[in-house]
């Protein structure tokens, strides 16, 4: 018996080199998506372990919070936008392309998603707006009445 390595089958390539950056951005991204997962569901189960996480910028101007994300090739369908009181929460799912499962390489993530923010501020759920074009998804979150910043005048005595 000889002392060499086996050979890789025919066809299965070099494999790629050992990232060490790239395996721990998955394994923060993995570990965001199960703390969500629990936050939300109260629960450990493994369906937050499974889909994709699409980045997400929030920002707060004066009368509304901003919601940008990015989700291309997600159908308007496969999209769901809950707000209760202060927490969002967007879900949805990106299909797998015809003739992925042919594909040398797949890199782009596939399947569910979900992310849930807390506002420091109530929002006003009636008036509360969503837009999508061109795989970026927009959503406008009114702050009430009440959540407003004010200016106010004290009198020093």
């Amino acid at each position: 018996m000889s002392g060499r390595a086996p050979r890789p089958p025919r066809g299965a390539g070099t494999p790629l080199p050992w990232d060490p950056i790239r395996d721990l951005i998955g394994l923060k991204e993995r570990m965001n998506r199960l703390l969500e997962s629990v936050l939300r569901k109260g629960d450990f189960s493994t369906g937050g372990l499974a889909g994709w996480s699409p980045p997400v910028d929030l920002r707060e101007d004066r009368d509304a919070f901003i919601l940008t994300t990015e989700v291309p090739a997600v159908r308007r369908d496969d999209l769901d936008i809950r707000v209760e009181g202060g927490i969002v929460t967007l879900e949805g799912r990106r299909a797998l392309e015809k003739g992925a499962r042919s594909a040398l390489r797949i890199e782009r993530p596939y399947g569910s998603f979900s992310r849930t923010f807390h506002l420091p501020h109530p929002v006003d759920e009636s008036r509360v707006s969503a837009r999508l074009h061109l795989g970026v998804l927009e959503v406008v979150l009114p702050k009430s009445t009440g959540a407003r910043a004010r200016s106010i005048k004290v009198q020093v005595q």
